[in-house]
């Protein structure tokens, strides 16, 4: 599949998690380049190192600076104005989506819990789906995200 995004950063601190992700990208997407982040420390320190991503995936809990705070901190650098942030977590708390998407998170996914759904996401991210501004909440289980 021809990818419309060329490139874009994972934060998440569960290896299990980021190797699903890579492998439904490598099966999916394979113009896409993935860089990982293992906590929101790491996190923040890439995205000053390297050329900016066509979008983020920010898991919500992580050490050391959890979600939250990093899309609170990226919000407040002028030059990732325009990059998407997908908030991808297993939270499916109404404060912590309420909270993400007045914070500045363009989209807030619950993680699938089937591979299936998982490859559903890459596909619309490959899509360019997840490029656009609109604030969604949604996930796999209750098909807020097309396929």
């Amino acid at each position: 599949m021809h990818s419309l995004v060329k490139h874009i950063v994972i934060a998440d601190d569960d290896d299990d998690d980021v190797d699903l992700f890579r492998t439904a990208v490598e099966e999916i997407c394979l113009q896409l380049t993935l860089t990982v982040a293992s906590d929101g420390v790491k996190l923040i320190s890439l995205l000053d190192s390297i050329a900016k991503p066509d979008a983020i995936f920010l898991d919500l809990n992580m050490p050391r600076k959890s979600g939250k705070e990093c899309l609170v901190e990226i919000r407040t650098k002028d030059e990732f104005n325009d990059v998407p942030i997908i908030m991808f977590s297993t939270s499916n708390q109404t404060n912590d989506i309420d909270f993400c998407l007045k914070n500045g998170a363009n989209h807030y996914l619950v993680k699938p819990e089937t591979y299936e759904g998982l490859t559903g996401i890459v596909e619309n991210l490959c899509n360019g789906y997840f490029l656009n501004p609109i604030h969604t909440k949604g996930s796999i289980k209750n098909n807020h995200i097309p396929r």
